[in-house]
């Protein structure tokens, strides 16, 4: 019998034939075991165990008399002596899923909700408690007690926020795992990364940027026609703009190359001026993701907003030519600090930044970097010159979305053997 098993019968029984949960079906009853409440759940595939768990963490990690909150964890169990990877999310984790590396490497899989989002979010949301050193220091509580279970080798990974979230645990607590694998992280040194600025100057070839620019122009020319469909369509799928409708479609066309080098647009897909409007909305709407800038989107993204404008540091807007073209718009760099709780009065603090690279370069952990060279973010990727044990892989025209799985096959392999063979995976 597996340790989870006999935590299940030892503790999650007795509570039954006690009657304490009177109504509630065995599957779904809760496990209370000292500060953890585990729910078992229907088994994820490939496993033989899943459970949903969460677990009390303080809000301050060196003053944890202040308070404290649940953080949501989703485990799958396979066998206590097999690898672990874990997922360090940087926002919500709302489901139960499988990585490409837990299917790869054969892993047991725990998935960590980050601090203040959904279900791990205090009942008082006091922003000062929401900083890189307590979420790495939430990672590392989860760590300490998992590896009662789990003996093997440990793996932490995440995706964008959540690589940074995987870095930033990795430089705090360097020793609590084995392997790092960050896809798509950045890690940016200024309130206002000046890189990402940069970046949009060199992407791709000049016809493409051109084709981008004059879409962007296409769309503020024909305002006039195109904003009171904009307009019907937010009504109907209930977005709404505090800070107004034309802002938010003006908006939507600074974050158009942004989201359009993101998630690898081709420049075929956009429309040229023999368009229609709906042609040239629906290209707009669905490319320029502008449902960011609706009030249900801030408000789920608010303890993202704050990190940003505190720690984590973000990206502004420049108009440049584009503003003779704008009405609500008439400045020459617009900050997205205004979405943040506190906005503009919010001080970044570099230093925290400047940290997690020393340390990073100082204790030289192992890690594979994956990373897409039309990926903006990969503008402010960590750089691991010097850093002799770790890996750092650029897809060519990659976005967003690389993954291990769609390298190229040579480097997918080369990406697989490796981890494998830090993390004594036999084929």
């Amino acid at each position: 019998m597996s340790k989870l098993q006999m935590l299940y019968v030892m503790v999650f029984l007795p509570l039954i034939h006690l009657n304490i949960y009177a109504n509630s079906s065995v599957e779904s009853s809760l496990i209370v075991l000292h500060q953890l409440k585990v729910k078992k759940i229907k088994t994820y595939s490939g496993y033989h165990e899943s459970y949903l768990i969460m677990i009390t963490q303080p809000l301050d990690h060196e003053k944890p008399e202040l308070g404290s909150f649940s953080q949501r964890i989703w485990l799958n169990h396979l066998d206590e002596n097999a690898p672990m990877v874990m997922v360090t999310e940087g926002y919500s984790a709302n489901r139960n899923y499988q990585t490409e590396l837990a299917r790869e490497l054969k892993a047991n899989q725990l998935i960590v909700e980050h601090r203040y989002f959904e279900s791990s979010t205090p009942e008082v949301k006091d922003w000062k408690f929401l900083t890189v050193k307590n979420a790495a220091a939430d990672h590392h509580e989860v760590i300490e007690l998992f590896k009662e279970i789990y003996k093997g080798k440990w793996l932490t990974t995440g995706i964008s926020k959540g690589g940074q979230t995987t870095l930033f645990h990795r430089a705090l607590y360097p020793k609590d795992v084995d392997v790092s694998v960050p896809y798509v992280a950045p890690i940016n040194m200024e309130r206002e990364d000046q890189r990402l600025l940069d970046f949009f100057e060199t992407v791709g070839t000049q016809e493409e940027r051109n084709k981008i620019y004059e879409f962007q122009r296409l769309v503020l020319k024909r305002k006039e026609n195109l904003l009171p469909l904009f307009e019907d369509y937010s009504k109907k799928n209930g977005l709404e703009f505090s800070f107004g409708i034309e802002k938010a479609y003006e908006c939507g066309v600074l974050e158009y190359p942004f989201a359009f080098w993101q998630w690898g647009r081709s420049v075929d897909e956009i429309p040229d001026e023999s368009a229609d409007d709906q042609m040239i909305l629906k290209h707009f709407i669905f490319a320029a993701s502008v449902d960011y800038f609706a009030d249900r989107t801030m408000k789920r993204f608010e303890s993202f907003f704050y990190q940003a404008y505190r720690e984590l540091g973000y990206y502004n807007y420049v108009p440049g030519d584009l503003k003779s073209l704008m009405n609500e718009i008439k400045i020459d760099t617009i900050s997205s600090c205004m979405f943040a709780p506190g906005g503009d009065t919010l001080m970044f603090k570099p230093q925290v930044m400047q940290m997690v690279v020393s340390r990073l370069n100082k204790y030289n952990p192992k890690l594979v970097l994956i990373c897409g060279e039309y990926d903006p973010w990969g503008a402010t990727s960590l750089d691991v010159e010097g850093m002799s044990k770790s890996l750092k892989v650029v897809k060519p025209k990659g976005s967003h979305r690389t993954r291990i799985n769609n390298l190229s096959e040579a480097k997918r392999d080369e990406v697989w053997a490796l981890l494998k063979k830090w993390m004594k995976v036999r084929e």
